[in-house]
């Protein structure tokens, strides 16, 4: 994960963050009137506060905590206590360190809050003895402590949700694959399960009573009803719309705009009031000013906080524009010392422009103090390390701003293409329960059916042979409420021989001769369970659409693959059950195995055949490639379908 040129970017902007507000409180450090042994004590207590903070806080790709970091909180908070109290006239920044490693390192949430804010109430009333105003000193706690915590802590923990991201679009599609299997075992029990029970009950209930005539109608009724509420769940389970849901994602979205925003507006807002406050602004002034510094926060987050697909504004050019023009017009009412947003300019340009011409406009924005000395601005030190320092201030926000744009940007794209994965991992889940439920239990309930049509008709001239044939058909319908787990979960391990031997009898019982010799020798499971899928649906199509008197099943080995062929005499329509689910629903997965299947009809003959190689393309994953997800198993006695909650569903 580290080598996501994303998680680069936030990790370096982490990283840049922490040196170039380090570097701001050097220059503090420096430019106080402290001895120079304090100064130098200062500086030693800084570099080993930045030096904690990229030790904790700029984040491993996983987002864990680094090993002892109580430790590293523990010596945060005492170099920071140490230098609010002496060194309280230029430490005010620097207390921001603190307070971005409790957000980030402190769980739950809640206790990290309130010691963010305990820091920025501390910081308040250290600075307090040593600025001329209450207004100066809140500045101070909520203009450079508060705004540097929120600042480190937004850069690092986005970084941290990109891994998140990242990392759970596999986790959302395996969840969203669960609560398919779920819903499905849900509608398999209510529809097609509680068919069959009424089914068997029914069926008993005859049997239970010898001496009474037999009234089969019924029986053959609820046979055909159960074949086709399980046609329905199949088309309808297959067709359904999928959407998705996975809150944390849309959480995660929401979480990265409302930190970005609380940034910016930390960044801009407290450094204009502070400088409006020092002046003395008449009535209409204020209003004046804070109308503007509105608009201005307006463009900024409409222009630094993108859309959901991570793209510009539409009307970018024109929120850039009125950026430019919010941060020149007031100069006509105000002084420069207190309206100067335009030191916030190169975080928009950073992130709405492209090219060449980003950085041609971005760059001397950022070094605009060095040309607005000549304006006898006043806002700071003359001198080359203020020059220098202006620069740092400006460009480490103007980094901050393009890392939560593209980091906003980011998330979006991920939470879009997450839902896509999980979407499509649903929809082929579905496919896969409605060609299952066709291939596998569609068998049992043609059967099923044949069976009860062979006892109605033979109920008024033999009915021992009708009981026989109705007790066969409850035992079929038995096996059939069995196999919706398999269905549900995903099918299990089949054999050629012992469906060859079911098939062999069903046909028999349908009055249709059978020959051939079924020979696979030992297969894998895999080629097993294919190969025995095969020949169920071929010979529950052989009963549905033909008019055979006549099927050859044969199943040979030779030295290089397998071979099953079913060929019978009853052409009728070469069709299948439910469209594009049959035919080619085998070839998908003797296709997958690296085997090959054609059906194709020569005259009055159908013929189905399929070879498998011994040594199977695919090996360790089912032919959809969906793993098991949700376990689905037999609930109680009543045979009800019972699909396991995963822990992200409770």
């Amino acid at each position: 994960m580290s080598t996501h040129p994303e998680l680069r970017l936030a990790r370096f902007a982490a990283a840049a963050l922490a040196v170039g507000f380090g570097f701001g409180g050097l220059v503090g450090i420096i430019d106080s009137d402290q001895p120079a042994a304090h100064r130098l004590v200062a500086v030693a207590l800084l570099g080993a506060l930045v030096a904690l903070h990229l030790r904790t806080c700029v984040r491993p790709a996983d987002g864990s905590r680094p090993a002892a970091w109580r430790a590293a909180i523990a010596i945060q908070a005492l170099l920071t206590g140490v230098g609010m109290i002496w060194f309280a006239d230029t430490w005010y920044g620097n207390s921001g360190f603190l307070a971005a490693a409790l957000l980030l390192l402190i769980r739950p949430p809640r206790l990290a809050w309130t010691g963010f804010g305990l820091v920025v109430v501390v910081q308040f009333a250290a600075a307090l003895p040593v600025r001329p105003t209450v207004g100066e000193a809140l500045y101070l706690a909520v203009g450079h402590t508060a705004f540097v915590g929120i600042a480190l802590y937004a850069v690092a923990r986005l970084a941290d949700l990109v891994t998140d991201l990242h990392e759970t679009r596999l986790a959302l599609a395996a969840t969203e694959v669960a609560r398919q299997r779920l819903a499905f075992g849900r509608e398999l029990n209510d529809r097609v399960g509680a068919s069959m029970r009424r089914l068997i009950r029914h069926g008993e209930a005859i049997l239970a009573r010898p001496d009474t005539p037999l009234d089969l109608g019924q029986a053959l009724t609820m046979a055909r009803a159960a074949l086709n509420d399980a046609r329905s769940v199949a088309h309808g389970h297959r067709d359904q719309e999928v959407v998705p849901r996975h809150p944390a994602a849309d959480l995660g979205t929401v979480g990265v705009a409302a930190v970005g925003a609380l940034a910016v507006v930390l960044m801009i807002v407290p450094t204009a009031v502070r400088w409006a406050a020092r002046v003395g602004l008449s009535g209409g002034e204020v209003v004046l000013l804070a109308a503007a510094l509105t608009a201005f926060v307006a463009c900024y987050l409409r222009g630094c906080l993108p859309l959901r697909d991570g793209a510009r504004p539409r009307w970018w050019p024109a929120v850039l524009f009125a950026a430019a023009v919010l941060a020149v017009a007031p100069l006509a009412v105000f002084p420069f010392t207190v309206w100067h947003v335009a030191y916030f300019l190169p975080g928009l340009t950073l992130v709405l422009l492209r090219g060449p011409v980003r950085w041609l406009v971005s760059v001397p924005l950022i070094c605009l103090d060095a040309v607005l000395f000549w304006w006898d601005a006043n806002l700071g030190d003359p001198t080359v390390l203020g020059l220098a320092y202006e620069a740092v201030w400006s460009g480490e926000r103007a980094l901050l701003v393009f890392a939560l744009a593209n980091m906003a940007g980011l998330t979006a794209r991920l939470v879009t293409a997450r839902a896509e994965l999980a979407r499509a991992a649903a929809v082929h889940e579905r496919l896969r329960f409605a060609r299952d439920l066709h291939d596998l239990f569609g068998f049992g309930l043609s059967v099923l059916v044949l069976k009860n049509e062979l006892a109605l008709r033979l109920a008024g001239r033999d009915a021992g042979r009708a009981r026989a044939e109705l007790a066969e058909g409850i035992g079929v319908a038995r096996q059939s409420l069995a196999e919706l787990e398999s269905v549900a979960v995903g099918y299990q391990a089949m054999t050629v021989d012992t469906e060859a031997r079911t098939a062999r009898t069903v046909l028999t019982d349908a009055g249709i001769e059978v020959s051939g010799d079924v020979v696979p020798g030992p297969l894998d499971a895999r080629t097993d369970t294919v190969l025995a899928i095969v020949l169920r649906e071929g010979v529950t199509n052989l009963l549905r659409h033909s008019a055979a008197r006549r099927c050859t099943l044969e199943v040979e080995r030779t030295a290089t693959e397998v071979r099953l062929r079913i060929v019978n005499d009853g052409v009728g329509h070469v069709g299948e059950t439910l469209p594009g689910m049959g035919l080619e629903s085998l070839r998908g997965r003797v296709g997958a195995l690296g085997g090959r299947l054609t059906a194709q009809a020569d005259g009055d003959r159908f013929r189905l055949v399929a070879s498998v190689p011994l040594e199977p393309a695919l090996v360790g994953r089912d032919a959809d490639g969906v793993d098991p997800v949700a376990r689905v198993e037999s609930g109680d006695r009543r045979r009800e379908v019972v699909a396991h909650r995963t822990h992200a569903e409770e």
